[in-house]
């Protein structure tokens, strides 16, 4: 019986063995594959993109013996994160054909376009179609990357004010207090004031006198 489950877990390592060489193998090829397109990444920099995807989505990095797939693309001298996820959100948002049209610079620049955009917007739509930009239609078709890079700057939510978002933070908490001491119905909301905040409270008048009470008035 111990024999038996010795030659059982051998088996099992040695399956285990021969699927781990089986992805390193892939891999070195799609590596190999990615140092030939290299020299012509102009025409081939979508091939280089499919390939990195692949070991990205795959984790083909670890059977090389690489924790990150940033590590194996830094001491492999492959290229840079950054170039990398350039290349797969090119393969992951754009048409081969497209993409071969466009160029590389111009199908990233399209691609975070399509990213930016509040509709579920493909490269193929904007291109089509064109984009909103101030409520109205803009077309891309004849723009640069760089003018592309400027519209998806314009579409772009902008990051939200750190003094209203706190603002609004303490409203919502003055509200709930409010509330859980009897004040039911009551309102508190944030408002701009000059260059501040002040909070603004509604208090329903049938409630005021047993609030105040609450409160210890």
């Amino acid at each position: 019986m111990a024999g038996t489950k010795k030659a059982a877990l051998k088996r099992v390592v040695a399956d285990g063995k021969k699927a781990m060489t089986a992805a390193a193998k892939r891999a070195e090829d799609l590596l190999a594959q990615i140092a030939r397109a290299k020299a012509r990444i102009a025409e081939d920099f979508y091939e280089i993109g499919e390939a990195l995807r692949e070991i990205q989505k795959k984790k083909l990095h670890v059977a090389l013996g690489y924790k990150t797939f940033s590590e194996m693309l830094t001491k492999r001298k492959v290229m840079s994160i950054r170039s990398a996820t350039k290349l797969i959100e090119i393969v992951d948002s754009v048409p081969r054909t497209k993409a071969l049209d466009l160029g590389a610079e111009k199908a990233y620049a399209l691609a975070r376009l399509a990213a930016a955009t509040p509709e579920l917007d493909s490269v193929e739509s904007i291109l089509d179609q064109g984009v909103k930009v101030d409520g109205r239609r803009k077309k891309v078709t004849k723009l640069s990357a760089r003018e592309i890079v400027q519209t998806t700057k314009a579409i772009r939510p902008k990051k939200p004010d750190a003094a209203a978002t706190a603002a609004a933070k303490a409203a919502r908490a003055l509200q709930a207090a409010i509330r859980a001491a009897g004040g039911r119905g009551a309102t508190a909301t944030a408002k701009k004031v000059g260059s501040g905040f002040v909070v603004e409270l509604l208090v329903p008048v049938g409630v005021v006198d047993p609030l105040v009470q609450a409160l210890g008035g």
